[in-house]
């Protein structure tokens, strides 16, 4: 018999599938399942529905135990929502030192607009 395992965040969010095939390190891994065929061999790609993670970069899967279920709308909007916002742009970032030098420029003339 070929055993599935899970590796999750401090969470409970699913980051990593494998299975015993190819692990050798078990550590920090949940043992999910197990049984026969590509979907246990190779579980990365073939155990669960869907991919780890959306296209938000939003985990689909919560471990609970040594159960591994879909995560709830509410669960990931929470995480989206503790995502840092980004870091601006260069060319956003360029755009408020030219702003920064043009102010400081009038001052400087004693110029308003």
């Amino acid at each position: 018999m070929i055993q599935v395992y899970a590796k999750a965040d401090t969470a409970g969010r699913v980051e990593e599938l494998g299975s015993s095939i190819f692990l050798t390190d078990l550590t920090g891994w949940v043992q999910i399942d197990e049984g026969e065929g590509d979907r246990y061999a190779h579980a990365q790609g073939n155990y669960l529905e869907k991919p780890l993670m959306d296209a938000d970069g939003t985990h689909n899967y919560i471990l609970y135990g040594s159960t591994i279920r879909e995560a709830t709308a509410a669960e990931k909007e929470a995480e989206k929502a503790s995502f840092p916002d980004p870091e601006p742009s260069r060319e956003e970032q360029l755009e408020a030192q030219v702003a920064a030098l043009q102010s400081q420029v009038e001052a400087l003339l004693g110029v308003s607009e």
